[in-house]
C-alpha cells in the first residue's frame, strides 16, 4: 500500500516528471552517441558504451533507494487512513 502512495506522489509531482524527461533525454543521447561513435570508429566509443550501461543503472538504483527511504520514514508507517474516505462529502 505504501508503494502505491509513493508512486502516486512521484507521478503527481511536476519536478519528478521534469527530471524523468531529462533522464530520458540523457539516456537517448548516450545511445545515439554510442551508435554514431561506433559507426565512425571514434576513440570515444568505449566511453559512451560504458556510460550507456552505467547511467540507466545509476538512475534505477537512485529510484530504488528513494522508494526504500520513503517507505521506511515514520510518517508512512503510522498512516493507515484510506484516501477514499467519504466523511467530507456534502449531500
Amino acid at each position: 500500500m505504501s508503494q502505491d502512495k509513493y508512486i502516486k506522489r512521484v507521478s503527481d509531482n511536476k519536478l519528478f516528471r521534469a527530471m524523468a524527461v531529462v533522464a530520458l533525454i540523457i539516456i537517448v543521447g548516450l545511445i545515439l552517441a554510442t551508435f554514431i561513435t561506433g559507426i565512425t570508429g571514434s576513440k570515444y566509443f568505449m566511453g559512451f558504451l560504458i556510460l550507456s550501461i552505467i547511467v540507466p543503472a545509476l538512475i534505477y538504483v537512485m529510484l530504488w533507494i528513494g522508494r526504500i527511504l520513503y517507505n521506511s520514514s515514520p510518517n508512512n508507517q503510522t498512516d493507515t487512513t484510506d484516501s477514499n474516505d467519504e466523511t467530507n462529502v456534502k449531500e
